[in-house]
């Protein structure tokens, strides 16, 4: 085998591994950040469906 050709494979795999990391510990940030801006804004799920009802009668309104 050749050493150098196998010395690169295996700088570019951790380097590959580093980003990979990096990636999931940036997408675990931005998750957290999400749940926490969620937890602040509840859904009301007949809220949001009192509000589609209401835009289906204001088209409906309009048509007419």
């Amino acid at each position: 085998m050749n050493i150098p050709f196998v010395l690169v494979c295996l700088a570019l795999i951790a380097l590959l591994v580093w980003m990979a990391y990096r990636n999931i510990q940036r997408l675990n940030r931005r998750i957290e950040e999400f749940d926490a801006e969620r937890m602040q804004h509840p859904l009301d799920p007949f809220r949001a469906l009192a509000e589609l009802y209401q835009l289906q009668e204001d088209a409906r309104r309009r048509r007419k």
